[in-house]
């Protein structure tokens, strides 16, 4: 019996590369240890569902910051409040193509939608209140932007739209031509000149309007903070929140693989065959090797068409038309084997080969420049190192946040000619959400095939044997 136990002791000592018997922790401290071993499986989700966190309320709690138009008549004006705010006279303030104040021509005011305006009264002062967004306008970048000159425009004219024909007939100006900015008369669809209509000038107190309306920019000031106390009250619960439970389930992540933790692995780096950081000058001059031997040249040969492979599989996400593919494991593999600089083809090669075999759409070089970065990334993260889940994890979050969603972003933005508020929406609402969901999914996938590769590429000759005998979770 005894001898059998010492036989044991030296297998497993002959797999683990060291000559001491393996040893065996249970219970709380095994589990501390996981968690200093994984304290980066827990950091990175706790980021990655905070950013969840915030893009669920910056998207679900609207700004519902107000804007306030305080001004009065100067004569003793009859009119009933009500009128004022009414959709009919909102309406027909929406349908006006020249200003009663200056003559001249609107074209901002048609794309205005009130939304919750309301209006109150204070001795002689009428205060009008109206959601900010309201106003929310394309500027001359084709970016929706609040727009406050039309905000204050617009109001003004609800408060005279709303008087009674009597009353406007009687404080109006009908026979001042009203000019555009070179000075020219302004004529209207049906060929008749335009004229000035002066109600303003006659009805309203406009240093009284000025001093209890505006800011000291010039802009009318708001009921609330600048993006709304109760939208930056949601901001900050939900990403605490997501924050928090990022990192429980980084705890609960660590407990259930809490089984793949193996004390007994040891690992030791020589700047050589296995780096703890690719900041050595030497993990990338020996990746340039891999171009000289006719081995890597044809497992690079033979990934890639596994890549190709992997274009004619479309596997559709649910966030538009972005998809999934497993040609992610292909290249990450790859990487993994040859290296940094071999990295760099390898992403120029399966873009632009992939385009030649199944084109979709006009070939863009940027789209090339984030293959490319992806490929990078992986040979930074996994080449000539140990295989651990925290790697894989590292190396899918530099793919889905810089590469998939930053990158693809402006990449779209450029191939499209999008705005910058469609750029950003896209961003907010497919890309970024897409690839943080599919984050943890794609890293344990990751991790469990290249961990099921490491023995037959060990044998091989393509990675070192204590890299394939000592990949672990943890």
């Amino acid at each position: 019996m005894e001898k059998n136990e010492e036989v044991v002791e030296e297998v497993n000592a002959s797999v683990l590369g060291s000559d001491e018997p393996k040893k065996e922790i249970k219970g709380l401290k095994k589990y501390l240890l996981c968690l200093k071993k994984g304290y980066g499986i827990i950091l990175i989700l706790g980021i990655m569902l905070s950013l969840l966190g915030l893009l669920i309320s910056s998207l679900v709690f609207k700004d519902n910051t107000a804007i306030k138009f305080r001004y009065r008549y100067q004569e003793d004006i009859d009119i009933n409040m009500s009128d004022i705010i009414s959709d009919t006279n909102i309406k027909k303030v929406n349908n006006l193509e020249y200003s009663w104040f200056t003559g001249s021509k609107l074209s901002t005011y048609k794309y205005v939608k009130i939304k919750n305006i309301s209006i109150d009264k204070d001795g002689d002062d009428y205060i009008i209140k109206v959601q900010k967004s309201s106003f929310i306008l394309l500027n001359k970048d084709g970016d929706n932007v609040y727009n406050n000159t039309a905000a204050k425009g617009f109001l003004q004219h609800l408060a005279v739209m709303a008087l009674s024909d009597d009353i406007i007939n009687e404080y109006s100006i009908y026979d001042e031509e009203a000019l555009d900015k070179n000075g020219n008369q302004i004529i209207d669809n049906e060929g008749n000149q335009v004229y000035k209509k002066g109600v303003a000038l006659k009805l309203f107190d406009k240093e009284y309007e000025e001093q209890k309306s505006l800011d000291s920019s010039g802009n009318l000031k708001t009921t609330s903070g600048a993006i709304g106390k109760h939208k930056l009250n949601m901001m900050i619960i939900f990403t605490l929140s997501g924050l928090g439970i990022g990192i429980l389930v980084g705890l609960l992540f660590i407990f259930i693989f809490i089984d793949k933790l193996d004390i007994n692995i040891k690992r030791e780096y020589d700047n050589k065959n296995r780096y703890k950081t690719p900041f050595h000058l030497s993990f990338f001059k020996d990746s340039a090797k891999a171009f000289k031997n006719v081995k890597s040249l044809t497992m690079m040969s033979v990934l890639l068409a596994c890549v190709m492979a992997c274009k004619f599989i479309p596997i559709p996400s649910g966030f538009g038309e972005l998809g999934l593919s497993f040609a992610f494991l292909f290249l990450a593999c790859s990487c993994m084997l040859f290296g940094p600089l071999p990295a760099l083809g390898i992403g120029f090669l399966s873009d632009t080969l992939g385009y030649l075999i199944r084109p979709d759409g006009t070939f863009f070089f940027p789209y090339t420049i984030q293959a490319i970065l992806a490929c990078f990334i992986y040979a930074l993260v996994l080449h000539k190192t140990y295989i651990t889940f925290t790697r894989c994890l590292i190396a899918r979050v530099g793919v889905n946040i810089i590469c998939n969603a930053m990158w693809g972003t402006l990449c779209r933005k450029w191939y499209i000619g999008l705005n910058n508020t469609a750029t950003k929406t896209y961003f907010l609402t497919i890309s970024l959400p897409k690839n943080l969901i599919y984050l943890l999914p794609q890293a344990l996938l990751l991790y469990f095939v290249l961990k099921a590769l490491a023995i037959p590429l060990m044998q091989l000759g393509l990675i070192e044997d204590d890299v394939a005998k000592n990949t672990s979770f943890f």
